[in-house]
């Protein structure tokens, strides 16, 4: 049986992270960190923030892009704040991040971490420049990594107290994170259902009832986008993302094909411009009344890609990159090395976050980027590749490349051999293979289907990371002692 923590020193835990939260919080507000609520006004993901404050439903029953939780999130934060939703989102992602902090802290102990392994690295965890700099910038990536980590606690207690109320919980989490981050595919969902059910066969139509709901709070969205838009799925920009893996493919091999016909001369286009380049592609002069779908450009400027012509757009995207990758699979796959490189980049990476809080705590940053992560490697060895828009990249390893591997290798061996090594019941082998499902799922899902910001999907499953090091760390410190 595994040892069951000591109830006192799990809650003393509790205090010192939540006091060290609030103390570092403050901290970093007095050494000039703030709340960055400028995504709000121009990234494409979110819906005009005029129409969040004056058509909120409306605008979400015509959303196309993305799935509907965030941006009704957005929504309903701004009418409840009342012209202070800066304040408002601020206060939110510090409830968010002391939530997820607090989450991971109980996985561990949950898991038998002793409080010498779970604090300090919970600790560092809730310190660590990722987390500061997506605490406080508004984007989905933040509030779905700490769903994630509550996925895990919830699916913990129901399997090790087999109350239902946690299961509803638990796939209540996941169709949130479903109907918010759209790398999440129902098909995560079903599979995870299915794993329940295979745990619990006795069980079966229970564990069904507490998922039916979830389900079909995520189906109706399906059968709505399918009615609007002729459209299955949660988002419209599979296209445009699958068209990114291709631009590897070189110019003298595109050309002749787009002459010769064979090949769209959208191919010819980065993704995600203006209407004004796609004209010749798709029509966005249609009225349909609905400003969400008829706006080219938003109320603060940019470019509204929820515009129903960019649904031909991306159509065309991924009729064109499907072509490419069937041509040239080995184009394909050196833009998935690319991806697999960005994922291993570190996620306070200046790619994504380059406001300025990332300069407040610059050193900070370089100390975690250069010699905690690595990036140091770089003055023994980097190279520079071009790309076929002339954009050059620096490419050089960290010791993530090395790290990352090793932890999901022993993850593995955690799960096959965690009864003789920690002596872990079902329960905890079965939470600990669901945190390794995630971390592979996130994997081959964000580097098969696209390539950018990889290292954003990362701090999905950065907390799930952070439970197999503990493990890790639980095992030398075991082995050294027994030593």
């Amino acid at each position: 049986m595994v040892k069951i923590p000591r109830i006192h020193s799990t809650k003393h835990g509790f205090l010192i992270l939540l006091f060290s939260f609030i103390i570092t919080r403050i901290f970093y507000y007095l050494i000039g960190i703030r709340f960055d609520i400028t995504p709000l006004y121009w990234f494409f993901q979110f819906i005009d923030p005029q129409l969040l404050q004056t058509e909120l439903l409306k605008s979400i029953l015509y959303l196309h892009t993305q799935p509907p939780g965030f941006n009704l999130f957005l929504g309903s934060i701004i009418k409840l704040a009342n012209n202070n939703e800066a304040l408002a989102f601020a206060l939110t992602y510090q409830a968010i991040g002391l939530i997820m902090i607090l989450s991971l802290y109980l996985v561990l102990r949950k898991l038998a971490i002793p409080l010498r392994i779970a604090l300090p690295l919970t600790m560092f965890f809730a310190i660590s420049p990722p987390v500061i700099l997506l605490e406080n910038w508004l984007f989905y990536t933040y509030p779905v990594t700490c769903l994630l980590v509550l996925s895990v606690i919830f699916l913990n207690y129901y399997l090790d107290e087999h109350i239902y109320t946690y299961l509803f919980l638990f796939f209540s989490t996941l169709s949130l994170i479903v109907l918010t981050r759209s790398l999440f595919h129902p098909i995560w969902f079903i599979i995870i259902l299915i794993g329940v059910i295979a745990y619990n066969r006795d069980n079966a139509k229970r564990i069904i009832l507490c998922a039916l709901f979830p389900m079909l709070v995520i189906g109706s969205v399906y059968v709505k986008n399918y009615v609007f838009f002729k459209q299955v799925g949660l988002s419209s920009w599979f296209g445009m993302n699958l068209a990114k893996m291709t631009l590897t493919v070189p110019w003298d091999k595109i050309k002749p094909l787009v002459e010769k016909g064979e090949l769209s001369g959208i191919a010819t286009i980065m993704p995600f411009q203006t209407p004004e380049t796609y004209q010749e592609y798709a029509n966005f002069d249609t009225l349909t009344c609905i400003r969400v779908l008829d706006r080219k450009y938003k109320s603060t400027g940019f470019v509204n890609l929820n515009h129903i012509g960019y649904i031909q757009v991306s159509q065309q995207y991924f009729v064109a990159a499907k072509y490419l990758i069937r041509k040239y699979p080995h184009y394909y796959g050196l833009s998935v090395v690319k991806a697999c490189y960005a994922f291993l980049r570190p996620c306070s990476d200046s790619m994504i976050i380059r406001n300025k809080n990332r300069r407040v705590i610059g050193t900070w940053v370089n100390i975690y980027e250069n010699y905690l992560v690595g990036d140091i490697l770089s003055r023994v060895w980097n190279t520079h590749y071009t790309n076929r828009y002339d954009k050059e990249r620096k490419v050089h390893l960290n010791f993530l490349y090395f790290l990352v591997p090793v932890l999901c290798i022993w993850g593995l061996i955690t799960i096959a051999k965690g009864a003789i090594l920690f002596k872990y019941r079902r329960v905890e082998l079965i939470t600990i293979t669901y945190a390794m499902f995630n971390i592979i799922y996130v994997i081959i899902a964000g580097n098969l289907l696209e390539v950018s910001e990889n290292m954003r999907f990362r701090f999905l499953i950065l907390p799930l990371l952070y439970i197999f090091l503990a493990i890790w760390f639980k095992y030398l410190f075991n082995k050294t002692r027994r030593t």
